[in-house]
């Protein structure tokens, strides 16, 4: 096959033409080229000739890379348009990917230049390809045959009864492997090429489905020279004049590039990326888990939190790489020392949690914290310097100090402060000496009394269109203002009201004043939505959509003014209960947001059955972007996903510029942060409303 292209060179500089000229050549191609370096040029060889693909400077005398890229969109013209140059710079680079460039390369980089070059050669014949074949497919029916050889997917076509392939389009032998004609010959070498552990699923759907109506599934295959691509499989039936299906046709396309990303967030909601560990999130899932096994063969477990000493001297004396290093070290050898069915995890910091999942006898315990002991007992050798680690340790058991894991992560931790204090080289939960049981049950109590006092408020945080720049909604959050104790930051009231029962009054009064303020903005032409936050309890009381709908009537708030925000973790605590509640809340006319998206379960599988219509990206992900490259990409791949759900986006924790034109190049929808606006009473809100630059537009069209 010819590797020839014609390459229209934007460069003034004749060296550095030729340099780009020999880089194509050293990658197999024949360029046929011309080098321009004004608009008049570029013009006339843009109307003499075709090329394959542009290339050009980025700064030069009399023209540029953007004039050029410009020059390329005015004629329409859809060439592949790379940018080499010798000026560097993340900022230059994002600002000519959004100008419609392709990719942007440095002279002092070009190893780069022939993967982009035959990257973008198949991008563009694949678009080429693409929307010739749509406009045949218009055109007629019954060239079905060249749509179908012309893109990526596998179109195929059976006869179920004789078991008989009709047709199988030529992209079946780029993905699977595998030659068209084997097929026609062998139509059962389809299913064996399917994965071992998938082929009775897929066989079992195949049978029951394909002869009554559509099936679509997900399964494996295996190809010939050993890799493993992930495949979706949908199938419809055609029938004749009777009704009977006599043919089946259908469509497959390679996802194995949506799964690795599904797994890579999966990986990075439940496990620490520094020590591999599980993190605080799978912990507390086999906690769970655990508690609820054990519930019915009276079995123990014990949690132990492992808090290392004086941690922070080491990352100021050492530097945080090789606090981290040592990190990484401990977290190996307690891995090592456990036995494989107990769970050594990093719920962040310089904490690990250790479960031990099966107790015989009290003494298991003695020996886990001596395994522990024995870890940090040898110091550890860090650029030949021996640096000694020791730490405090607090054990909370089931179902001694307690029947849910809440409560069990909240005693290990009180007995873990304890050992810090005593100096002792662990301690067990004792309830004589949590003092902060009894300030909790007052503070309780006072809440109770706040809630009806009218001592609560509620303050607002914008959310900000990234496309329009303006507020489209605000979330409202509680504050608790004390007579005495002035204002409790809301940590240290919702989790325990949460745990007492006192959440439900809560709610109903976080809405009703969310409510009110909202149809008192309504009425003053301030048209954006109020989102409420639900927790795990309100998605399993069955009260709650009655309770809504009476303040719906009461305040005359149209349902689609407000969102509610759930996390992943509050709907997973009793999947089948909460549904129920979001449906009834759903059919009102209510809209849902995911709250901390890829913190907890991220199961896109369960996302698709929740009524939800956006996702909070956790800020845990935005505000490291600038420094950790794998939280962009984590970023970009949940906006995808979204978008491909038909489900909008919103960054929370945007702090800075940086983060906001990262999340605009990224395609997010919303952003909410300290960046455009803190939090504020409503009175405050209307003036920042009218003065900011992010307030009110004349017309506010898009939902948050």
């Amino acid at each position: 096959m010819s590797n020839s292209i014609r390459v229209l060179i934007v460069e003034d500089l004749i060296n550095d033409a030729e340099l780009i000229v020999r880089r194509l050549q050293l990658g197999g191609y024949m360029p046929v080229f011309k080098r321009v370096d004004t608009p008049e040029a570029m013009n006339a060889a843009l109307a003499e000739d075709t090329w394959d693909i542009v290339i050009s400077d980025f700064m030069m005398p009399k023209f540029s890379g953007f004039a050029a890229l410009e020059l390329l969109q005015e004629k329409r013209l859809d060439l592949p348009f790379i940018i080499v140059s010798g000026k560097t710079g993340e900022e230059t680079a994002v600002e000519a990917m959004k100008a419609g460039a392709h990719d942007f390369i440095t002279k002092g980089n070009l190893a780069r230049l022939n993967p982009a070059v035959e990257r973008e050669l198949r991008e563009a014949k694949i678009r080429r390809e693409r929307k010739r074949a749509e406009e045949r497919f218009r055109q007629s029916e019954e060239r079905f045959r060249q749509i179908a050889e012309s893109i990526r997917e596998v179109f195929w076509m059976t006869d179920p009864k004789k078991n008989q392939m009709l047709y199988i389009s030529p992209a079946y032998e780029k993905i699977w492997g595998r030659s068209c004609e084997d097929l026609y010959e062998q139509p059962q070498s389809w299913l064996e090429a399917i994965h071992p552990e998938d082929r009775g699923r897929v066989l079992k759907t195949a049978t029951e489905k394909q002869l009554q109506g559509t099936y679509d599934e997900e399964y494996r295959i295996m190809r010939p020279d050993g890799t493993i691509r992930w495949i979706r499989d949908r199938a419809f039936p055609v029938r004749d004049a009777s009704g009977q299906v006599h043919r089946l046709t259908g469509i497959a396309e390679d996802i194995t590039e949506r799964r690795e990303v599904e797994e890579m967030v999966q990986r990075v909601a439940y496990y620490d990326t520094l020590t591999g560990l599980p993190n605080r999130s799978m912990l507390y899932d086999r906690l769970v888990a655990t508690i609820r096994t054990h519930a019915e063969g009276n079995r123990r477990t014990a949690l132990l939190v492992v808090d290392l000493n004086r941690f922070r001297e080491i990352n100021d004396t050492l530097g945080h790489d090789r606090g981290d290093e040592i990190i990484k070290r401990v977290g190996e050898g307690f891995r090592a020392a456990m036995f494989d069915r107990d769970i050594v995890a990093r719920p962040g910091g310089d904490e690990f949690s250790i479960l031990l999942v099966d107790l015989a006898d009290a003494k298991d315990i003695d020996r886990a914290v001596q395994k522990i002991l024995n870890v940090l007992g040898q110091p550890f050798l860090i650029d030949n310097l021996p640096v000694r680690i020791e730490a405090s340790i607090g054990v909370a058991l089931y179902p001694d100090h307690g029947e849910s894991a809440e409560v069990l992560f909240r005693r290990a931790d009180v007995a873990m402060h304890l050992s810090k204090k005593t100096g002792a080289s662990y301690v067990v939960y004792d309830p004589a000496q949590d003092k902060h049981s009894p300030q909790r049950l007052g503070l309780m109590g006072e809440l109770h009394l706040a809630i009806e006092h009218n001592e609560l408020l509620l303050v607002y945080q914008p959310k900000i269109s990234l496309k329009t720049r303006h507020i489209v909604g605000v979330e409202a959050l509680v504050r608790w203002r004390h007579p005495s104790r002035g204002m409790i930051p809301p940590d240290q009231f919702i989790l325990p009201a949460e745990q007492t029962g006192l959440i439900h009054p809560l709610t109903r009064w976080v809405i009703a004043a969310g409510m009110r303020q909202c149809k008192a903005w309504r009425e003053a032409g301030m048209e954006f939505t109020v989102s409420i936050n639900l927790s795990a309890r309100n998605l399993l009381d069955p009260k709650l959509p009655s309770q809504v709908a009476e303040q719906l009537k009461s305040t005359g708030v149209n349902p689609d003014w407000m969102r509610f925000e759930i996390t992943e973790s509050a709907i997973m605590a009793d999947p089948a209960h909460a549904l129920e509640v979001l449906m009834k809340l759903h059919g009102m006319g209510i809209h849902f947001s995911i709250d901390d998206f890829g913190v907890g379960y991220s199961s896109l599988e369960y996302l698709q059955k929740l009524p939800v219509d956006t996702i909070k990206i956790d800020k845990s992900f935005i505000v490291n972007m600038d420094r950790n490259s794998n939280n962009t990409v984590i970023v970009r791949s949940t906006i995808d996903l979204a978008h491909n759900l038909g489900l909008r986006t919103v960054a929370e924790g945007v702090e800075n510029k940086d983060l906001w034109d990262r999340l605009e190049a990224l395609g997010c929808d919303i952003a909410q942060g300290y960046y455009m606006c803190k939090p504020m009473p409503a009175d405050d809100l209307a003036r920042w409303l009218q003065e900011s630059p992010w307030g009110l537009k004349q017309k506010v069209h898009e939902s948050s």
